[in-house]
């Protein structure tokens, strides 16, 4: 867990949805509840293990999704209802399956490219700054998987900024899509 980006969040002001595995939130027990205790954050299940979703048995998919909402809840007393796939990989099968348990599964627009230990800061900025769009959801990794993040996310964060971006959480786009850039000219990635 790389605190420096929940740091650069704190400190901008800046919401975030958190999209965390049921594994990593049993190794990282304090972590998760801190980022839980923060009205800034919204967390999210991605599964406990991290598979290709895709490629595993129903009964495997459930398994993963509801281990990761029994570790949310025991570790935070809350109930999740998003739900963001590994990889961004899904089909018809994996979304009906989280639906039954009361998972809203989200996809992004915006893959930043952080998992690369060979993109510099300057091209992360650069990337994400100008393919943000009206109403992006923009993937980052706060796992240590993003090798720029921490260095990156205060310019990117400001850049978005001048150009009229507003950051939202997923729900609070999900309750309020007028504002998420869908028919008006707020802009929110």
């Amino acid at each position: 867990y790389d605190e420096r980006i929940s740091e650069v969040l704190i400190r901008t002001q800046t919401p975030a949805t958190l999209f965390l595995g049921g594994k990593w939130m049993t190794e990282e027990a304090e972590q998760t509840k801190q980022l839980a205790e923060n009205p800034l954050f919204e967390l999210g299940n991605h599964t406990y293990s991290h598979p290709h979703l895709c490629d595993i048995s129903d009964e495997r998919i459930r398994k993963e999704l509801q281990s990761t909402q029994n570790v949310i809840n025991s570790l935070t007393g809350k109930q999740v209802s998003l739900f963001r796939p590994p990889y961004g990989e899904y089909d018809e099968r994996v979304v009906r399956i989280a639906a039954s348990i009361g998972l809203k599964t989200v996809q992004f627009d915006l893959a930043s490219g952080d998992p690369d230990p060979a993109i510099s800061k300057d091209r992360l900025v650069r990337a994400v700054s100008s393919m943000a769009r009206s109403g992006s959801i923009i993937v980052m990794h706060i796992n240590r998987r993003g090798w720029r993040t921490a260095e990156a996310l205060p310019e990117i964060i400001s850049r978005l900024r001048q150009r009229g971006f507003i950051f939202k959480t997923v729900s609070d786009m999900l309750r309020h899509p007028a504002e998420s850039g869908h028919g008006n000219d707020h802009k929110r990635p």
